[in-house]
């Protein structure tokens, strides 16, 4: 009965390829769903934050599991539509120019945000921001795999839009690309495909698109004024001066009633892979209990003598100091015997 002593497998540099990125795509809600259809509020947050925006939960108030999925915010250029406070405080006022500070390079406080509308550029004085979690999104949303519904009144009738980003349908996508920013138009996600229903491309649109999408900042900006149109979903945007018209909420019983929200997250990560060979003549015995008698050693199945089992179901991987770094399971049990050889793939992800 012989076996070797050494108990460690020393892997060569054939055995590893280190620092291989890939990029995943996976769903960027809460529980890995894809889709919100049930959007929540927290009723206490109207006192405190509410008057510059709205976290939006997966549930209910009183479900202590839920979480916050995006936030909802309305900024005006010169801060109509909220309060302007005896300190000088303005919501709505600073919430257009954060997010003006955050999407346009160079912007000096005389800057517009301004969208695309009929081969120009429209500078809009006021927008609605959808600014995802960022643990929900990671690195960025996929683009041309998110939709939003919203739905809002347009005199006796209701009108639904679904709203997408034209990152697959662009007149110039390798500019798009560059820049990372993507125009909000009409359209819907089909066999896991975007589809434009209204305009080939926001550009050359005169209606212009419905908004900006920032992949890498979870942010969806949109246009108001498009938003406000009779015709369309019609918000009933108040910009009256000095006074709060809780605007974001108005995007909020939107998005509600519209009832979906899918989207997706792309990240990238880097993996290494370890060849782990496990020749014939190596790890056939077991130091399990059961393997053999406590009391002379010898083993507790008499036909492992001369031709000894095992079953490999853990590897180990340990640094120069035999410091156990890393384990992998794998998903059943794999015999070994003098018969027997095997290559066992061990992927860590980083």
């Amino acid at each position: 009965m012989s076996e070797p002593t050494n108990f460690f497998t020393t892997l060569e540099g054939t055995d590893k390829r280190t620092n291989i990125p890939s990029v995943i795509s996976s769903p960027v809600w809460s529980g890995g769903s894809a889709t919100l259809s049930a959007f929540f509020t927290g009723s206490t947050q109207s006192g405190s934050s509410g008057d510059y925006y709205y976290d939006v939960f997966d549930k209910a108030g009183s479900d202590t599991t839920r979480e916050v999925q995006f936030a909802i915010a309305y900024g005006h250029y010169a801060g109509s539509g909220s309060l302007n406070t005896s300190a000088g405080n303005n919501p709505s006022k600073a919430i257009y120019r954060q997010f003006r500070n955050i999407t346009v390079r160079n912007a000096t406080s005389e800057t517009l945000i301004s969208f695309p509308e009929d081969n120009a550029q429209s500078a809009i004085e006021d927008i609605y921001v959808i600014n995802v979690n960022r643990a929900r999104y990671r690195e960025k949303i996929d683009p041309g795999n998110w939709e939003l519904h919203l739905s809002g009144s347009s005199g006796s009738s209701i009108e639904k839009i679904k709203l997408i980003d034209d990152s697959g349908a662009t007149a110039d996508s390798s500019v798009n690309a560059s820049k990372r920013v993507f125009n909000v138009v009409s359209g819907s996600i089909q066999s896991g495909a975007s589809v434009i229903s209204k305009e080939a491309s926001a550009e050359t649109s005169t209606d212009g698109s419905y908004g900006l999408f920032y992949p890498e900042l979870g942010l969806i900006v949109l246009n108001a004024t498009r938003l406000n149109i009779a015709a369309d979903v019609n918000l009933g945007t108040d910009r009256t001066a000095d006074t709060n018209q809780n605007n974001s909420l108005k995007l909020f019983n939107a998005i509600v009633a519209g009832g979906k929200f899918q989207a997706r997250r792309e990240e990238q990560i880097k993996s290494s892979h370890y060849f782990c060979r496990v020749k014939s003549d190596e790890y056939n015995f077991s130091q399990n209990p059961t393997y053999f008698n406590s009391t002379d050693a010898s083993l507790t199945n008499n036909t492992f003598v001369q031709d000894p089992k095992s079953y490999i179901t853990t590897v180990g991987l340990y640094n120069d100091n035999n410091e156990l770094l890393a384990v992998a399971k794998l998903s059943q049990p794999l015999l070994k015997s003098r018969d027997r050889e095997a290559v066992i793939k061990v992927r860590l992800d980083f």
